[in-house]
Formats: C-alpha cells, structure tokens, sequence
C-alpha cells in the first residue's frame, strides 16, 4: 500500500518509559493556585544554601545533570522511581560526535562508550526494495568516531557508574509524592515514597530538576504555562523496537541503515562488535502509520513481517524477517513528541531533558539535547555563582531553550525519510536513483545530527540562514494559492508556539507576494537594496543534471519602506532560465517580482518559522519554478515589521473615502 507524505511519523524520542512518576497528594490539587510565582523567594545563593540540589528521574539528561551539579561543588541527590536493574531495560541509541564529546566531559571516555556499544561509520538510506538512496560518513575527525550505537541500558549503566564515583548519591525505587516551594523560604521540600515499602523521606532542597521524561508530572503540576494542558502530541503512528542477539551482521558490521520513507520505515543498526562467527547485538525499529499500535505479543511479529510485506521491504542483504522471528520480545509506543513550551522554569523548579523539550528519535537527538542540556547547566552555574537559585535555572533556560526548540522541529521535519519518499513516488522502481539524492540527504541531515547548541558552538537569529539554507524538502507545505493540510497544521502548530499574530500569519504564507502585501498595509511603496550577490561553484550533483542551472548565487537583500528596514532575505538561488539570468544581473528587484512579471506560479513551500532575539518572526520557505528557478530562502522580520512608527502615523493620518 501506498501511504501520503502527510501521515508523517514522528517517533517519540528514545526513553519514554523510564519516567519518575509524581502523585501531588499532600499538595491538593496540582495547579498554579498551589504554586504561585509571585509566592516563589528569590533569594539565596547557589553556593550558600546548604540545602542539596535535588534531580527527579535517571534519564540521560538527569544523570548528566547530577555530575555536572556534584562537579560544580553541590551535593546532588538523585531520585528515581525504577530500580537500577529497571534502568537497564530498554533498546538501542546513537551517540552523535558532539553527543560523546558531552560525555567525555562528564568524565566518560569513548574508549568506555567503544567497548559497550559499536562504531558506526556509515548510515545508509535505501528504498524498502533495496534500492540505495544514498550514505553519510560518520568515521569522524581520527580523534572522536561520528557515531556510537549503545544500548540504553548500558549508557544509563555507564553514567551512573560515574556519578556515583563522583560521590552524587543515587537514591532509586524512590517516588517523588509531592513537591513545595513555597513554606519555607529558600528551600523546595520533596517528599518521595520507597516503592516498595511506601516508607516516607523528606527532604529540603536548593532546586529541583525535573528530568521525569516525555510523560513528566513534574511538568504538569508545576511549570507555569503548561500545568493547564498536555503538550504531548500523538500523531497517530506506532514505533516497535527490538534487540537481537546474535544475528548475522550485515553489510560491514559498522553501518546503520533506514530502509522507507515518511509510510513506512525501517531502522536497524549493531550495538555490538561482531564476534568470530560474525554474529552481532542488533537493534531494530519499525515506524508505521497506525492508530494504535499492536501490543499483543502473539500477534506482533505477525503483524510487522505482513507490514513489511505489504509495503515491498526485500533487502537483499538482511533478512528482516529472521530478524524480528528471534527478536525474543517487542516493545510498542505510540509516537508522541511535545510541542514547545512556553517556559521551563517556576522559580526553584526546573525542567530538563525529554520534560522540557521531548523529540522525536531522529539522530537520537533526545539523547544528544539531554546531554547539551547538562552542559548548559555546567555554563550557567560558572556563569551565575553568586546569584540566587532562580536566577540560575533562568540563566539555564536562556541558554538552551531557544536552541531546544529549533533542535524539536528540525527532528520533526525528517527530511531524510521526505527524500526517500520523493524518491519512490517519483524515480521508477526499475531505474537507479540520481546522485542528487545523496547529496541532498547530506546536507539536511548535518542540520539534524549536528544541531546548534549554545555550549558547543554559538547559534544565534543572526546566523540563521547559514543553518538553514541546505535545501530540506521536507516539511508542512503550502502551495499558493491555497493552504494544504500539511501546510494548516505546521502554521497551527507555529501560532500556538510563537504566538504569531493575524498579521504575521499572512507574511508567513506570501508566495512571492510579500513586497505587495507590505506596500498595502503601508500605503507606500517597498524598496529592495541587493547587498550580496555571489555566483557559486555548481555542486557535482548540479552538473550531473539533465537540465543542469546556468547559474547558482548566494543572494542577501534588504527590504525598506522609506528609511526603515523591515526584513532581510538570504536564498540561495538556481537559475535555469536566460532571461531571468539577465534580469538578476541587472536589476535590483525582488524574485518575487520578477516572476509576477513573467506571470509565473512558482510551487511555494514553507519549511518553519519562530522568533528572533528582537521578538520579529523569521521564515524558511522554497519556491519552485521547474526548468526556470528555484530557490530556499530565509526571511528575517524587525521586531516592528507591522508597527513601525513613521509609517503607521502616516497611514492613521490619511483621510479614506467611505465606498
């Protein structure tokens, strides 16, 4: 069967089960009327309290959080509601370079990280009948591998092994019950319940991180601008993970490979080296689009191989259904990820990894945002040692928050799978697929394994388009005239997280119109000022195209009604067509324009869109006119695009004939 681009799955990133559970019982009801802000003491250093920072939940993000807080001279504690045998459940996970550089600043080496898990050195794209899409080099720089594939259970094993030899005390099968900010003044009481006698431990901290995972409570009851609603987001997909041991390895025994695109797909990687009989620890992922998903373990392993069946999964060089017949058990979740939230901080309560900022397994990015998360910590704590908790968590927040957030939509993009499917609707299942492909999969893919990440490398609004501007064709799309289905929910999405205005809306889907709509609302006209034009090198796959560009430019221009700027646009332009060659040359006008002139309707595609430093939205679009131009564009708006002064006084003072 064939299944539309807009039955996407985004998969619930990595861990979701592991979450410390939290009962508000002797707290009343779990709502902002029990927890105050402006109740919440300000007060009282970091360093001078000697109450403990406090983490709930050993996730990824809550472990490394702990070592960064016994690192910084604080004794932390850590709860967690599973036992430590609990914890080493689960499936496989990747750890990306910057993700094992994090580690080995906690004090975790990659010779550690090597011997537990498995070098992957190559991931491979293929179509589920064995066509090659295309590769990426993950061999790393000779110093640190590109990738490590590991078991959960052994990472989790791994980080508390450390932070108990730091000397952070571990406390587990211990449920958080309650948690009180506000009756004594520069502490947070939690209370937490032995799991298995109901025994009752109190105890005063500094701070409380919430590191509770996707399903966090913590969030719920505490976090201001989200106890009042779910911000999970079920997309009506189902994801199976397996492990098993064993089995043949395929291709070199290094390469992780994903077999589908957006219907239908297949993960499957070792997290294990090969032993002598060249027999591997695999692990394995299905993602489909199902409502719910299957949890009957007599009918499971039916279930997925009729799946793969169905959809034309043969490749030639795994047999996936051996593999699922000894997979010994099957774990199913429905694929859920949290839409942005508003804050991440209520004044000595914190949330972090998955409970802040939940993703889908797209490049493990949850694992890799928990561990920047720590990081970031680490920064503000240096950064903020003399100032109260509260202002701690905001220095935290500040630094990783906006980062987070374009690190969750990026994963939700899955631009890889987008290709691939673009690839079986539209290349012949008889013909090899062009290299085009594999490029393009290389470029969007560095977006979404090496994410910007303010203790890594500094990312901010200004550098936006030199992020973006990698041709992704993946996202909710629209296409002028009329908004399609994909297209309404991302802009739904965008105005519940942005806050976008009535008037922001209509920027975000102008079609080559937008110097127009400005001038309207202005009543004057837009000038457009080129500040760069330069034409670039054609890529290898440019040249190896039927039609392949004249020319290819990195363009900025800047837009002004009379003195003020109102946005800057940055596109990286293909030009196929002569005449618009010429006019590009010559003339200082907007693309937009130009194709309005020639009376072109390019196919307009919007990929995202948020805020920057100085509150205006920003947008990252494409437009496609086959055979004649087309190009990716990022478009950044002042903060008083619709509201600057000069102009609005003009427009309220103009006298209007009543029609």
């Amino acid at each position: 069967m064939k299944l539309s681009a807009s039955s996407v799955a985004f998969l619930l990133a990595s861990g979701i089960s592991r979450c410390t559970a939290f009962i508000p019982a002797s707290l009343g009801t779990p709502r902002t009327s029990n927890f105050p802000i402006s109740a919440v003491p300000t007060g009282f250093s970091v360093q001078e309290e000697n109450a403990k920072p406090i983490v709930v939940g050993a996730s990824v993000a809550g472990i490394a959080s702990a070592i960064v807080l016994k690192n910084a001279g604080l004794d932390a504690i850590l709860l967690e509601e599973c036992s430590r045998d609990a914890l080493t459940e689960g499936a496989g996970t990747n750890l990306q370079a910057k993700a094992i550089v994090a580690l080995n600043s906690l004090g975790v080496s990659t010779s550690t990280l090597i011997e537990a898990g498995a070098v992957i050195t190559k991931q491979s794209y293929y179509c589920p009948d064995g066509r090659h899409v295309g590769t990426l080099d993950k061999s790393g720089d000779g110093k640190t591998p590109g990738q490590i594939a590991i078991h959960e259970g052994k990472l989790s094993d791994i980080l508390l092994d450390t932070a108990a030899s730091k000397g952070v005390e571990v406390m587990t099968n211990r449920r958080v019950s309650a948690i009180d900010q506000t009756s004594s003044p520069g502490r947070v009481t939690v209370k937490a319940k032995d799991a298995s006698t109901d025994d009752l431990l109190v105890l005063d901290g500094s701070m409380v991180l919430g590191a509770d995972g996707t399903d966090s409570k913590i969030r719920g009851a505490h976090v201001s601008g989200s106890e009042n609603r779910d911000p999970r987001h079920y997309h009506g997909m189902s994801r199976y993970r397996g492990v098993v041991e064993n089995f043949p390895s395929f291709l070199d025994g290094e390469t992780m490979i994903i077999a589908g695109g957006v219907g239908v797909k297949a993960v499957v990687y070792p997290i294990g080296t090969p032993c002598e009989k060249g027999l591997q620890t695999i692990n394995w992922e299905i993602a489909v689009d199902e409502q719910d998903e299957n949890t009957d373990p007599s009918t499971q392993k039916g279930h997925l191989i009729d799946l793969l069946s169905t959809n034309g999964f043969n490749l030639d060089f795994l047999d996936l259904k051996s593999m699922i017949t000894e997979t010994p058990s099957i774990r199913a979740f429905p694929m859920v990820d949290l839409d942005p939230l508003e804050k991440w901080t209520n004044g000595r309560i914190c949330l972090t990894g998955e409970a802040a900022h939940g993703m889908l397994p797209v490049g493990s990015g949850e694992t890799m945002a928990g561990l920047f998360d720590a990081l970031a910590l680490k920064e503000a704590l240096e950064e903020s040692k003399s100032d109260p908790t509260c202002d701690v968590l905001k220095t935290f927040e500040k630094l990783r928050f906006k980062d987070a957030s374009l690190h969750q939509s990026r994963c939700r993009v899955q631009p890889a799978e987008h290709i691939v499917q673009e690839v079986l609707d539209t290349i012949p299942g008889t013909s090899e697929v062009p290299l085009e492909y594999e490029q393009r999969l290389r470029e969007v893919m560095k977006l979404v394994q090496d994410p910007p990440n303010h203790s890594v490398a500094s990312y901010v609004p200004s550098t936006l388009a030199q992020k973006m501007l990698l041709r992704p064709k993946a996202a909710g799309m629209v296409t002028a005239p009329t908004v399609t289905k994909a297209g309404g929910d991302l802009i739904d999405q965008l105005t519940l997280s942005q806050r976008l205005t009535p008037l922001e809306r209509v920027a975000l889907t102008c079609a080559g119109n937008l110097q127009m709509v400005f001038s309207s609302y202005y009543m004057q006209p837009v000038d457009v000022v080129v500040d760069k034009m330069i034409q670039c090198e054609l890529s290898d796959s440019d040249k190896k195209m039927s039609n392949p560009p004249i020319v290819v430019y990195d363009r900025e221009v800047d837009m002004f009604i009379g003195d003020s700027m109102f946005c800057k646009a940055t596109c990286k332009v293909k030009v196929y067509d002569a005449e618009l060659y010429e006019a590009l040359e010559t003339q200082d006008v907007g693309i937009g324009q130009l194709l309005r002139l020639r009376n072109l309707g390019p196919l307009f595609s919007l990929h995202d869109a948020g805020r920057s430093n100085d509150g205006g939205m920003w947008r990252f679009y494409s437009m496609d006119c086959k055979g004649i131009v087309d190009f990716d564009i990022v478009e950044e708006f002042s903060g008083d695009a619709w509201d600057m002064k000069q102009m609005t006084s003009v427009i309220s003072s103009e006298e209007h004939p009543t029609l």
